[in-house]
């Protein structure tokens, strides 16, 4: 038996570390670490999730064959049919559901576990189909930090590559734990960046992380309230003009709107909200505008309602020190699994077309139709916010990949019935998810190890992952299967593809961004490209170095005021509840939870709550308690711990905890509230 290496990106996280799956007969043995290739981001390194990244492939509880549903929803009660039959009950369904109700009452939700090419051809069945009710769970990631860049600099792309962290002088990581979440990024570029450099960290974050050792000042604000922190930064940095004269004159715009919005906002009044102390606020303001300074942030900012104010301050605090559009910064979207920008940049979204172009824009539809030889339709659809609310009412049918809103979205409970509402799902998948026990028709997919596709990393790295390893029983790739029911529809003529190759070449004639992300010159450099790459080895590793992505190529300062969080704790539930990841786990369980040697690590949820706060409950470490907010409550074991503050308790979010979130949300974004909600704690007598 020939063992073979075959080149693979890691199925994780969005940071991009490739390795070798070592393959037997369509089997993987074991992975070995890449030590060809010096230009690969994790440099040879892996995480535990990394090592352990195959496992879940073998589990006895993958999907093989199609499943009919025989029960009531959310039972689980199905039986197997052919894939034939599978895609003619499909079939008949979507024409019936298009008759009686029209297009629009047909919704997509794509993911960020597969490629670039499946979210593409997803994206191209759903506009064939004639609907625009298209998103992927990301909009409960990114979609406040994204749109919020996007109104200052054009773009909320990652700036610069990981490397240039190495030549910052300051590192903030805001609601972030990369340590955990991104262990390669933090060995690799991070740590090594404080140790060898001496580059300074600061640390926003209510809990204490595993990288916070390392912070010479950690700002722990209770949850929900650092928008009174970066406000008050704001207001430091302008009145005691510490900002960048020059770069605030010559590259931005709106500046006097943005010092009007903030002047009432000191660090006093910032003091008392957030519990953050006046003096720490006004250093780390002087920390940020005086050195060359990275921001890295994620969920702990995105995932707040007023997260979108939140994100607007960063980047215009970003702008006005002049921290963009050069060596040594780094600021951007960190999209929290592997293919992120798979589906960002194809136009996963109600608005969009994958060019980047919004639906609403006739140029840019016709030269699509032009392309790809069908009409397109020009409203606006519904984001997945939306579509959760109008199931069973606007929303009569939706089709699912890799995705389990069930357990990803808030308020659990009411997600749940909502789902009982459809008239028909359909969830293509490789786990028979909390999400698919509510389906009419489950398909079962291919892995991540089990097809050849494009992945891109969080600092817009376009690379390559190959097929390891053979799909169970009668998984088909996601893309294939996208193939074949197009087919069935009579969409035939306009999804002729026999390979990912066939698709990519078609992204490259289609979306500008990728055009020199070939499949020919991302198999000759593993290392990959960065995008926007206009040809092949002409990637773009620095953004805005000659302007913004704006009209008049200058960033646009955004006014920003003070927005309370939705819930704020009261003598009923007087703890802020918050959430976090665990690093040996990744989202709702899917894989990490089938890959046996990541469970056994980390085989249950916990409660941190601080040693003050357990003495008043009278509970102690591996007590059961209770925690209950409005929406529900479930039962976990305590951790006491100092690593979160008085009146905090933290949650791991990959079992139940969104059986506890509020599902009240940001009017402009359509973000969640999923990390600052009120809740109460008893002890459980066991």
């Amino acid at each position: 038996m020939e063992e073979k290496l075959i080149p693979v990106v890691c199925p994780w996280c969005s940071v991009g570390c490739r390795f070798y799956a070592v393959s037997v007969n369509g089997y993987i043995r074991r992975v070995e670490f890449d030590y060809d290739h010096p230009t690969i981001t994790n440099r040879g390194k892996l995480c535990p999730k990394g090592v352990a990244s195959y496992q879940f492939i073998n589990s006895p509880q993958r999907l093989k064959k199609p499943l009919k549903r025989v029960g009531e929803k959310g039972e689980g009660k199905f039986e197997e049919i052919s894939w034939e039959e599978a895609y003619g009950i499909i079939t008949e369904r979507i024409k019936e559901i298009k008759e009686t109700y029209g297009p629009e009452a047909i919704a997509f939700l794509s993911s960020e576990k597969i490629t670039l090419e499946e979210n593409y051809l997803i994206h191209k069945l759903s506009k064939a189909i004639g609907t625009n009710h298209l998103d992927f769970p990301g909009r409960y990631c990114q979609y406040s930090n994204s749109p919020a860049r996007t109104a200052v600099f054009g773009s909320s792309a990652a700036t610069n590559p990981f490397e240039d962290l190495a030549k910052a002088e300051m590192i903030v990581v805001w609601g972030h734990n990369p340590a955990e979440t991104a262990p390669v990024l933090f060995g690799q570029y991070i740590e090594k960046a404080i140790i060898d450099n001496g580059v300074e960290m600061i640390v926003v974050d209510p809990r204490s992380t595993r990288g916070h050792k390392y912070a010479s000042l950690h700002l722990k604000p209770y949850p929900g309230t650092d928008l009174a922190v970066a406000l008050a930064m704001l207001n430091v940095v302008i009145n005691e003009e510490i900002y960048d004269k020059e770069f605030v004159q010559e590259k931005t715009t709106g500046f006097d709107k943005l010092r009007e919005s903030v002047k009432d906002y000191t660090p006093e009044w910032a003091e008392k909200i957030s519990g953050v102390s006046a003096d720490d606020i006004r250093k780390a303001a002087g920390l940020i505008a005086g050195k060359r300074t990275a921001f890295l942030v994620n969920e702990g900012v995105n995932q707040h309602i007023n997260g979108f104010n939140l994100s607007l301050a960063i980047a215009d605090l970003i702008a006005i020190t002049g921290n963009i559009g050069k060596e040594g910064v780094w600021s951007g979207v960190f999209p929290g699994a592997q293919c992120g920008f798979c589906s960002a940049m194809t136009g996963i979204a109600p608005n969009k077309l994958p060019t980047g172009k919004l639906v609403t824009d006739e140029a840019s539809r016709a030269e699509l139709e032009r392309l790809w030889g069908f009409p397109i339709p020009d409203w606006v659809g519904f984001d997945l916010t939306t579509m959760i609310r109008e199931m069973g009412n606007k929303i009569r049918m939706m089709y699912m990949v890799a995705g389990n809103i069930a357990k990803s979205a808030p308020n659990s409970g009411w997600v749940r019935e909502q789902l009982r509402k459809l008239d028909f799902l359909v969830v293509q998948d490789i786990f028979l998810t909390d999400t698919a026990m509510y389906a009419d028709i489950v398909l079962p997919a291919a892995a991540w190890f089990e097809k050849t596709g494009t992945a891109i990393s969080a600092e817009r790295r376009v690379q390559r992952s190959y097929k390891a390893a053979e799909a169970p029983g009668e998984a088909k790739p996601d893309w294939l299967i996208i193939v074949e029911l197009a087919k069935e529809l009579d969409f035939g003529e306009f999804f002729k593809y026999s390979h990912p190759d066939e698709i990519l070449r078609e992204i490259n004639s289609v979306i500008p961004v990728f055009k020199g992300a070939t499949p020919e010159y991302l198999a000759e450099h593993l290392e990959g490209c960065f995008f926007p790459c206009s040809e092949p080895g002409e990637g773009t590793k620095i953004l805005f170095k000659k302007g913004f992505k704006t009209a008049d190529g200058k960033a646009h300062l955004q006014p920003v005021e003070w927005r309370e969080p939705p819930e704020i704790p009261d003598s009923e539930y007087p703890f802020w509840l918050t959430n976090f990841r665990l690093v040996g786990h990744w989202h709702t369980l899917t894989m990490s939870g089938e890959s046996p040697s990541l469970e056994k690590r980390w085989p249950e949820e916990y409660l941190m709550v601080n040693p003050k706060d357990a003495r008043t409950l009278g509970i102690k470490t591996d007590d059961l308690v209770k925690v209950s907010t409005r929406r529900g409550s479930i039962l976990v074991r305590a951790e006491v711990t100092n690593h979160v503050r008085e009146g905090v308790i933290a949650i791991p979010n990959h079992w139940d905890n969104n059986f506890l979130t509020l599902d009240e949300i940001h009017e402009k974004t359509k973000m969640a509230e999923l990390k600052a909600v009120a809740a109460k704690v008893e002890k459980v007598e066991e």
